[in-house]
Formats: C-alpha cells, sequence, structure tokens
C-alpha cells in the first residue's frame, strides 16, 4: 500500500511509519521543517521504500505535493498544543492551536479524500484526535477543544461518506496521554505568553508542578500499544471506526462519562 502520514517527525506518527516500512508497504512521512525532513532521511535511509517529504500543513503549497502521489492511505496525524486558561488566554493562540489541527488537517484531507474518490480507489483514511477531545483537562482547554472538533468532523465525514456509497473508510484515531514529550510542551509553552496581569501568572510555578507530577502518572511509557493498533488497522480490509489505547485511560474516559458528564 501507499501510505502517507502526516506530523511523522517523532512520536506515535513516526513509529507507525516505521512498523508500517517494516512489513513492506511504500510510506510518505511528512515533517515540518526541511532541517527535520534531512534528519528523518538520515535517520530511515535503511529503508529504500520510505519517502520523507517536508510537508507543513499550514503552508497550503506544501499540500499540493499530494496530487504527485496515489495514496491508498492517509493517517492525519500533525497537530499542535498550546496550553493556558481560557480566561485571558489571547485568542490568535486559541486560532493557532485550531489553525494547524482542525482547519488546515482537514483542507489537506479533502484533497487527498477527492483525489481517492476520482480515481474510485478503496481507500482508508485515519485522522488523529485524542482523549482528551472526551474529557476536559483543565489548561489545556484550546487543545481539548480542537481534538473535540476533529472528532466531529471525522464522524460526520463518516456518514457523509456513506451517503455516497464510497469506498473510502474514515477510522478515528484517539489515543491517550504518551510520553512522547508532546505534554510536556503543552505545560511549558503557556510561559510564552502569560504575563503578570494574568490570573493565574503568579500560580504558574505550582502549575506547572502539579501538571507534570500527573502527567508523568498517567502518560504510558511506550508507544506499542497504540502503535500496534495503528498499524493492525492499516492493513485490515475494514478497520475498526475508532482506535483508543491505552486500556488504562480508556476505563479513565468510560468512568468521566458515566459518573461526570
Amino acid at each position: 500500500m501507499n501510505i502517507l502520514i502526516t506530523g511523522a517527525r517523532s512520536g506515535i506518527a513516526k513509529e507507525v511509519g516505521i512498523a508500517l516500512l517494516k512489513k513492506g508497504h511504500k510510506v510518505y512521512l511528512t515533517t515540518h521543517t526541511e532541517k527535520e525532513e534531512k534528519k528523518l532521511q538520515e535517520e530511515l535511509s535503511c529503508f529504500p521504500h520510505a519517502t520523507i517529504l517536508k510537508l507543513d500543513v499550514n503552508n497550503l503549497k506544501d499540500h499540493k505535493k499530494v496530487n504527485d502521489l496515489s495514496l491508498d492511505v492517509l493517517i492525519n496525524h500533525a497537530g499542535i498544543g498550546i496550553g493556558g486558561s481560557i480566561i485571558d488566554m489571547p485568542m490568535d493562540l486559541v486560532e493557532e492551536n485550531f489553525k494547524t489541527n482542525v482547519f488546515n488537517n482537514f483542507r489537506l484531507l479533502q484533497l487527498v479524500l477527492q483525489n481517492m474518490l476520482k480515481e474510485g480507489k478503496k481507500g482508508k483514511i485515519f485522522i488523529t484526535s485524542s482523549l482528551a477531545g472526551l474529557m476536559p483537562i483543565p489548561f489545556l482547554g484550546s487543545y481539548c477543544a480542537s481534538k473535540a472538533a476533529i472528532s466531529m468532523l471525522a464522524t460526520t465525514l463518516k456518514m457523509e461518506l456513506w451517503y455516497l456509497k464510497s469506498n473510502v473508510l474514515i477510522s478515528l484515531i484517539e489515543p491517550g496521554a504518551y510520553r512522547t514529550g508532546f505534554n510536556q510542551v503543552m505545560i511549558e509553552n503557556k510561559e510564552l505568553w502569560m504575563k503578570e496581569g494574568n490570573y493565574f501568572y503568579q500560580e504558574l510555578p505550582r502549575l506547572n508542578e502539579k501538571e507534570k507530577k500527573l502527567f508523568s502518572l498517567v502518560e504510558k511509557k511506550t508507544l506499542h500499544s497504540i502503535v500496534q493498533k495503528i498499524v493492525k488497522n492499516v492493513e485490515k480490509e475494514h478497520p475498526k471506526g475508532k482506535i483508543r489505547a491505552p486500556f488504562f485511560q480508556k476505563l479513565m474516559l468510560k468512568l468521566y462519562l458515566l459518573f461526570f458528564k
């Protein structure tokens, strides 16, 4: 299969890409910058069927690169997270979160999807959201909201393709917290904009320490559980509609939805 994975410079997407390369698939792994592109090319030079592309989802010129590819699978994984309180978080940062995670990710998805429909392919599209889109996390509200939007758009898209009797299948990937460094970036980047006068400025050191302790407790240390599930479903003729892991965090989500929502 020809597979495109966005946001593959590190973490879950990179490990999924490597696992699929080992299984003999042709995999296009995309990075945010040319520097990351060169680094990943060096790291994956042992895989002749790996192609590394600089594809910034916020650069619409980069989107055109997918027109040259005949894809069977898209794994739409690129995303960012910006921390802070919704009380006084600058709206341009909220917009940045949504521009990357939702608007431009779905612009790229539309392009790939329409190409699949034109070719009449039995394609598969995997859209990465998060369990955080189903359970609010204080001071990560902007990120959680963007993931909730992704989940709703993906679910609606699946229904619309059913009306078309399309051969393109949609799956939603909803990982929990894994130790990739992504969560720590969200915890710390609120320091870039919070100033004296912001509601939680005086509490910032204590809040950051509390958040780091929380994530250190709940984060899954290895990516195996989610990577294995994604790879298995990519290779399935009929992948699951929702792919969630790890098990303990799925259980926590069920308890939250049962007792608190």
